[in-house]
């Protein structure tokens, strides 16, 4: 497919035009229709970079994960979910009941120098749901490159498709188990 040197290029180039796109949407002057069509092309090379950043890393060592933000409305759910993610090895596991208090998790841990490495939430929550989040996070630009993982109760095709072309890493339907999170996250720890 890419050779290494293809795939750095890639990732220099969309990164260059990653941070551009982000300091022209800090200008007060765009709003309105063109601030929408700006930060829609700006999530669909975030989610393509991302991918790019996927194949690399299959030929590389990736980095293990330290710490897991997971986010659900549902206090049973997140401790359940936690205790999977403890049993497969995760050791800090923090909880957030929504995208709004999830978002501001991410960036006091970004600014203490402790980012996170990984995002798991519920899609279905209040106030902020959790692709409100994922565009949040792949707008932001210390904070873009995390890998998210988005859960829901809806497994239509279309409904994934958006989920994946806002930039979520993967997806996962609901009810979730042992041995979904064990299949799907283990690899992080390896």
């Amino acid at each position: 497919m890419f050779s290494t040197k293809e795939i750095k290029f890639l990732q220099t180039e969309l990164s260059k035009f990653v941070s551009r796109t982000q300091q022209r949407l800090d200008a007060p002057e765009v709003e309105g229709d063109k601030r929408v069509a700006i930060e829609s092309r700006l999530i669909t090379v975030v989610s393509i970079l991302n991918k790019i950043e996927h194949l690399d890393n299959k030929s590389e060592e990736k980095p293990k994960v330290r710490k897991l933000l997971l986010v659900d409305d549902v206090e049973s759910m997140r401790k359940v979910n936690r205790h999977f993610f403890m049993n497969i090895g995760f050791k800090q596991v923090d909880l957030a009941e929504n995208g709004l208090r999830a978002f501001q998790l991410l960036k006091q841990a970004y600014e203490d120098q402790e980012p996170y490495q990984l995002i798991v939430s519920d899609w279905e929550m209040p106030k902020i749901s959790g692709l409100e989040l994922l565009k949040m996070v792949r707008m932001d630009k210390d904070l873009w490159k995390t890998p998210f993982y988005l859960i829901s109760s809806i497994s239509e095709k279309r409904h994934i498709l958006n989920a994946i072309n806002t930039g979520a890493n993967g997806y996962m339907v609901k009810p979730v188990n042992q041995q979904m999170i064990t299949e799907k996250f283990k690899s992080f720890l390896e």
